[in-house]
């Protein structure tokens, strides 16, 4: 990797120091693909793009130094995870940083570490993470070496979450959905087997070539197919598209074609006025008129354009589909077009994307996976064509026609939308607790948060004294050997103190909380004593001194913090501060939170319903669920599904309240309004989240106040509320502890799950035997209330999950209003 000196030095690091349990305790960096292991792909990979490699390997240390680069194993035993392996990179690296990536993903992107490194000097981050389009793929990042003194502190303090250690810096999330292969990792015999299958054999004695433009597969980012057409020079590359092109409009399609040229484009000519303002300097010339638009851009890196850059320009309602003339090095789909009289080898054979072939030999002989189509035949080109878009779309079926269908809450994997780990960090960054502080009675503090610690004015308790009701005498007159008697010279009750001393001998009798008299510092209690003669008591071996008394400031010490700043305050609190003789304390001022449903369907307890109409019950659930939380509550009430109406409520909202809360309307209906008016009026974060129920959650600002556009199902709304806003009301109110508390069940019930996004399923928790079981509650429908109001708990089933059986594991959420 050449470089200016001034450029920051980074080594590759492969992370290959797992243990392999789910391949059978294989060593993953040196399974097979195409007889080859897959750590030579990476080194391949990684050598132009870096300064230096390290192998992270726990075992097969000589395998892996026959490859001459160092290996490197974790400090850490018994196989601790990926935060093992940075660690032990930061500490032998000698360069500014390292590139992670795991040694089971074979394939990686030509420009990983260019574009890693971009992102995190671009947003001024300490880490820049790979994202494929649906999540984090936290192994592949980019990470300082400086940051290893807090991943020391991080992992001794026996925490091995990636992203928990990622959430204590600035973060940069890099998007590399357009190569979204180099995700596709080996984690059990049958992906290594799908991966053998689905990738064409390497060239032994050549390094393998992972380009720029990355893994495309046949949809952009965007959201459009992408074909390619490739030839040699002089095949018909050309000719074949603009017979395919009519053809492909004929059936309905808006297409955008790119072609690569490797010389000047000469679209202007001297004279015109895009050439006059092309010459004098223009970075961008923009051409408009009513039938058409053009433009032009100078290039001034002077390298090849990559068909990723190319296509952020495409007009999406101009991009059915894109074909692609050139680009041949680039990972997308192609057909090959192929003459024998050309004189030219074919492509398909070291190119695996290439799915067709057009060629005017029909005897040729093609492997499975490529499709032979007529050259001389364009409108059955133009059908494979139609027929391969079709399959990338994933297309839904009825009796009458194919339609393209767009990602849905029914869909497993959505591109568009954040993990619930972005979601959250996204949320929670710089929320600020709101002011002034306000100074309130002891009694009307409760439930309130703290805006100060309290510190106590004296010791709790202020004397030192009895805990018990017994005898107290001096610690250097206990019996000995054997029983004594003592004289009892007087009693002490609490808040009536005895005024003389206890001598040898001698005993005061004491009752719970009373003054210890001068001279003595322990007592007996009166179970552990018997009555001797008259004005005696005796007293037995086996006591120690300063037994039963309690010192003074032993519970609270004056100047001492009694409740931190943002503490809610409990009923206990009461009693503490009252203790203290405190009378008012300072708290933040409540938040003031407004709400209203969205719907023409919904209507208010005590009207009547007519046909397709339905109560509001998520104005009631979001009530209680505030009320729980101390805020002020404005309830507007329900708003109709007119654009105007509900502008109108979100001024008003806004104006009035801290956080505005709304139920339904931001999905993708043709009545869900919700979005584009908060474009309108304030700033959308994001609109859609990954998991289920609660897919589409409107997120941003109205002005000053926070806004949640929360679901229309009422589960959903309920399930988006615990996991989004109310971690984000009680930090906005003050309170440093705002994460729910989680807890882990051995699940007694079958729960059926797609990997790919988090999803919360309505459970019942109780302690059986010892131990905290969870079965589901009843039907798991986003609309059915009866399984919330049943269930307890949420069973939380991360992303990665599949099926849960009975006996896995599982963690729930405790619902704070359950008895």
């Amino acid at each position: 990797m050449t470089q200016a000196h001034s450029t920051p030095r980074i080594t590759g690091v492969i992370l290959a120091g797992g243990r392999g349990s789910r391949m059978g305790g294989q060593d993953k960096g040196l399974l097979e693909l195409h007889g080859r292991p897959l750590v030579e792909y990476l080194l391949e990979a990684l050598q132009p793009q870096v300064d230096a490699i390290l192998i992270n390997a726990n075992r097969n240390q000589a395998r892996y130094q026959q490859y001459h680069y160092p290996v490197i194993s974790d400090d850490l035993s018994d196989y601790q995870g990926p935060l093992a392996g940075f660690a032990a990179a930061m500490q032998a690296a000698q360069t500014d940083y390292i590139l992670t990536i795991p040694c089971d993903a074979p394939e990686l992107a030509a420009d990983t570490a260019a574009r890693l490194l971009a992102a995190l000097q671009r947003e001024q981050a300490e880490i820049a993470v790979a994202h494929d389009g649906e999540r984090l793929q936290p192994v592949h990042a980019l990470l300082p070496v400086s940051l290893l003194p807090s991943l020391q502190a991080f992992l001794a303090n026996g925490d091995r979450k990636i992203d928990l250690w990622y959430a204590q810096h600035r973060m940069a999330s890099v998007d590399f959905s357009d190569c979204r292969r180099m995700f596709r990792n080996i984690n059990t015999p049958q992906q290594q087997a799908e991966l053998e299958q689905s990738s064409s054999s390497p060239d032994k004695g050549a390094k393998r070539r992972v380009e720029a433009a990355g893994r495309l597969g046949g949809v952009s980012s965007n959201g459009f197919p992408v074909i390619g057409v490739c030839a040699w020079s002089g095949t018909g590359k050309t000719t074949l598209l603009t017979e395919l092109i009519p053809r492909l409009k004929a059936a309905g399609l808006s297409l955008t074609v790119i072609k690569h040229g490797h010389h000047n484009l000469e679209l202007d000519t001297p004279g015109k006025d895009s050439y006059r303002f092309r010459e004098a300097g223009a970075d961008q010339v923009v051409l408009a008129s009513r039938k058409r638009m053009a433009m032009m851009q100078e290039c001034k890196t002077q390298r090849e354009p990559e068909l990723v850059d190319v296509l952020r320009l495409v007009n999406r309602d101009c991009a059915d589909l894109v074909l692609v003339e050139g680009f041949k090095h680039t990972a997308i789909p192609k057909i090959e077009v192929y003459r024998p009289s050309v004189g030219k080898p074919l492509l398909y054979p070291n190119d695996s994307h290439v799915i067709a072939l057009a060629t005017d030999d029909m005897t040729l002989d093609v492997p499975a996976h490529v499709t032979k189509l007529d050259l001389n035949q364009p409108d059955s080109i133009a059908e494979f064509i139609l027929q391969w878009r079709t399959r990338q779309l994933a297309p839904v079926t009825n009796t009458n026609a194919t339609i393209r269908t767009a990602p849905s809450c029914a869909d497993a994997r959505d591109p568009g939308s954040l993990s619930i780990t972005e979601a959250r960090r996204r949320i929670m960054a710089n929320l600020q607790a709101v002011a002034p502080a306000l100074k309130r009675p002891l009694r009307d503090a409760l439930g309130q948060v703290l805006a100060h610690a309290v510190i106590s004015p004296l010791n709790v308790p202020n004397h030192v004294n009895s805990a018990m009701d017994g005898y107290a005498l001096r610690s250097d007159d206990l019996p000995g050997d054997d029983s004594r008697a003592y004289r009892v010279i007087g009693k002490a009750f609490a808040g009536q103190a005895f005024s003389g001393e206890c001598g040898k001998g001698e005993c005061v009798r004491i009752m719970t909380g009373a003054s210890m008299p001068a001279g003595a510092d322990t007592v007996v209690m009166q179970e552990h004593t018997e009555a001797g003669a008259e004005g005696y008591i005796r007293i037995g071996t086996g006591h120690r001194a300063g037994q039963n008394v309690r010192q003074a400031g032993e519970d609270i010490a004056q100047g001492s913090t009694v409740l931190p700043a943002g503490h809610r305050v409990n009923p206990a609190d009461l009693a503490v501060l009252a203790s203290l003789g405190i009378a008012e304390v300072s708290v933040m001022r409540p938040l003031r939170v407004a709400f209203f449903s969205t719907g023409d369907e919904l209507r208010s307890i005590g009207e009547t319903l007519a046909e397709g109409q339905v109560y509001d019950s998520n104005r009631y659930a979001l009530y209680g669920m505030l009320q729980q939380l101390n805020v002020d509550i404005l309830d507007m009430g329900v708003v109709r599904d007119d654009p105007a109406s509900i502008e109108t409520a979100l001024q008003q909202a806004a104006a009035a309240a801290d956080v505005v809360l709304t139920s339904g309307g931001v999905s993708v209906g043709e009545a869900d309004y919700i979005k584009g008016i908060l474009a309108k009026l304030g700033q959308i974060n994001f609109w859609k989240i990954a998991i289920k129920p609660g897919r589409p959650l409107a997120f941003g600002t109205l002005g000053k106040a926070l806004f949640f556009g929360l679901p229309g199902n009422p589960v959903a709304v309920m399930v988006t509320f615990l996991q989004f806003v109310q971690p984000a009301l009680l930090k906005l109110a003050g309170e440093t502890e705002y994460e729910p508390l989680l807890l882990d069940a051995i699940c007694q019930s079958r729960l059926k799950k797609q990997p790919g996004r988090t999803e919360f399923q309505r459970g019942i928790v109780r302690r059986e035997a010892g131990k905290l079981v969870v079965d589901k509650a009843g039907y798991q429908g986003s609309g059915v209330l009866s399984s919330m109001s049943k269930g307890n708990c949420l069973i939380i089933l991360p992303e990665e999950t599949a099926t849960v059986e009975p006996g896995d594991v599982v963690q729930v959420q405790v619902f704070g209003w359950s008895g």
